[in-house]
């Protein structure tokens, strides 16, 4: 498959990744931020479905073996060129409903007589090393990766919301932004405070192990890792909090994630 093919497919993938999503309703205009942010507490309980993994079950073990990189280590990473010249920086990183990554938005500039411009690049064309993220992007297939370029295959026509075809049917694929879930404040099931979304952690395929959560209060201090609860669970990512369908004996119960276990790329 080329570049723009593959490109293409994934066009459909990251649109609702790459409009502005209003997600929660408001009661009134004059709604005060308390207020908003109780709501989305409330939607994401109220949607939750399928299985929540007891404490008792939950290992950081397979964290630590399969866990390649973190969030932060990912953000900011350099982007290199097939010569191995960095062209770069990795800004964002876009996910599925499996979350899963399946691409990375990167800003290039000062280089190809271009200016800063942004690029998207499919999971599967990146390659991961010590030195940053490798992707196929040059200055004679530049176009064909920009976000906003006139002639990019990903261009603002293709910019469209998951569409409803049906009372229980939709059309198109609900993707994230990473930038949606890491500094988010954190809440228990029951509403309380908890901390805030300190960190991710993923294996080498993109796939989302954990998220980590920075406790405060009585809680912590200390980072803690727990499995990821999606929009399967009711999270979205223009929530302001991330619930935790945990309690608090649930989180007594943990330890606080060794990083010095974690032999991921970049650690940050």
């Amino acid at each position: 498959m080329t570049y723009r093919n593959a490109t293409s497919a994934l066009t459909l993938a990251i649109a609702s990744a790459l409009v502005v999503t209003q997600v929660q309703a408001q009661s009134s205009n004059d709604q005060d931020a308390s207020g908003q942010q109780k709501q989305s507490q409330n939607a994401q309980s109220n949607q939750a479905a399928g299985p929540v993994k007891p404490i008792s079950e939950w290992s950081y073990d397979e964290v630590y073996q399969k866990g390649k990189f973190l969030a932060t280590g990912l953000l900011g990473t350099d982007t290199i060129g097939k010569n191995g010249d960095d062209i770069g920086d990795v800004t964002n990183a876009v996910l599925n409903e499996q979350d899963k990554i399946i691409a990375i938005i990167a800003e290039v500039g000062g280089i190809w007589d271009i200016g800063d411009t942004h690029v998207i690049v499919p999971w599967d064309q990146v390659k991961l090393s010590e030195e940053g993220v490798q992707v196929p992007v040059n200055e004679d297939n530049v176009e064909q990766y920009q976000l906003y370029g006139e002639n990019s295959v990903v261009n603002k026509q293709a910019f469209q919301q998951k569409a409803a075809i049906e009372d229980d049917a939709e059309t198109g694929q609900r993707t994230w932004k990473l930038s949606e879930l890491v500094n988010d404040y954190s809440n228990l099931q029951s509403g309380a405070g908890y901390g805030y979304v300190d960190n991710a952690v993923f294996s080498k395929d993109g796939e989302l192990l954990a998220v980590l959560i920075m406790a405060s209060g009585g809680y912590g201090p200390g980072t803690m890792a727990y499995p990821f609860y999606g929009y399967s669970y009711g999270w979205q990512p223009g929530f302001s909090s991330y619930q935790l369908p945990y309690s608090e004996q649930d989180v007594s119960e943990m330890t606080a994630f060794d990083f010095e276990q974690f032999n991921g790329l970049w650690d940050s």
